[in-house]
């Protein structure tokens, strides 16, 4: 004998995945990896920039390969 689903019970994808908030979760998932993706170029730009002060104060003059 089975019971009825109360409005407690998760809610469950198809793939049998739990629903994140109102979001399906590969959703969740595609939004973890685009703030990653933002993290890790704004460390990115901000290790050039850092290097391009070094290089400006090491060798000033010359040609500029980082423009900002």
């Amino acid at each position: 004998m089975s019971r009825p689903m109360s409005r407690d019970a998760a809610r469950v994808t198809r793939d049998g995945f739990d629903r994140i908030g109102p979001f399906h979760p590969a959703f969740v998932w595609g939004a973890v990896i685009v703030l990653d993706l933002i993290i890790v170029l704004a460390i990115l730009l901000a290790v050039t920039k850092i290097g391009d002060k070094v290089e400006d104060v090491v060798s000033p003059g010359g040609p500029e390969w980082v423009t900002f």
